[in-house]
C-alpha cells in the first residue's frame, strides 16, 4: 500500500479496521529494513508517477504521515515532513 492511499482507507467496521491494519503491518514489512536512499527514491518516483497522472495529493500523503506519527521516531517523521514539503 501506498502512503496516499492510506488516508483514503478509511475502516467503516471493525472487519475494515482490522484489514486496515493488517496492511498498514505488511507495508511496515516491505520496507523496514530497507536504506534510507532507496525508500526517498521510492517515494520520489511514487511522487512523479502521481503528478504525471494528476493524482498527485499532498494533503492526503500529509494526512498518512501524520497517522503513522505515533509509530516514528520523531527526527524520522521531521524528515519525511520535509521531503514531502520539498516535493511539493
Amino acid at each position: 500500500m501506498k502512503l496516499s492511499e492510506m488516508s483514503k482507507n478509511q475502516p467503516t467496521s471493525k472487519t475494515k479496521n482490522t484489514n486496515s491494519q493488517k496492511d498498514i503491518n505488511q507495508a511496515y514489512e516491505d520496507l523496514k529494513d530497507r536504506p534510507a536512499d532507496e525508500l526517498f527514491s521510492m517515494l520520489s518516483r511514487e511522487i512523479q508517477n502521481q503528478k504525471l497522472n494528476g493524482t498527485f495529493d499532498y494533503d492526503a500523503l500529509r494526512s498518512s504521515v501524520e497517522k503513522i506519527k505515533m509509530y516514528l521516531p520523531t527526527q524520522t517523521y521531521e524528515n519525511m515532513i520535509r521531503i514531502i514539503d520539498s516535493l511539493k
